[in-house]
């Protein structure tokens, strides 16, 4: 008996998780839109900082066109 209880249990666990995952993925290829633009992005940084250690000094900034080449 506590093993059909298992059994059952187990069951309805997957099969959840199975709709959350369907419905998930139908959500998300339904809405979400497409990348439009794709540009390649080149981070800087500035490593001059007066504290010694291999830390940062800024956080990462970059300049982005979106204008075209």
């Amino acid at each position: 008996r506590a093993l059909l209880r298992a059994g059952l249990g187990l069951s309805l666990a997957l099969l959840l998780l199975w709709a959350s995952l369907f419905l998930y993925g139908s959500f998300y290829w339904a809405y979400l839109p497409a990348a439009a633009v794709v540009r390649p992005l080149h981070l800087g940084f500035r490593s001059d900082c007066d504290s010694p250690g291999p830390e940062l000094c800024s956080f990462p900034s970059a300049n982005v066109s979106l204008l075209g080449e």
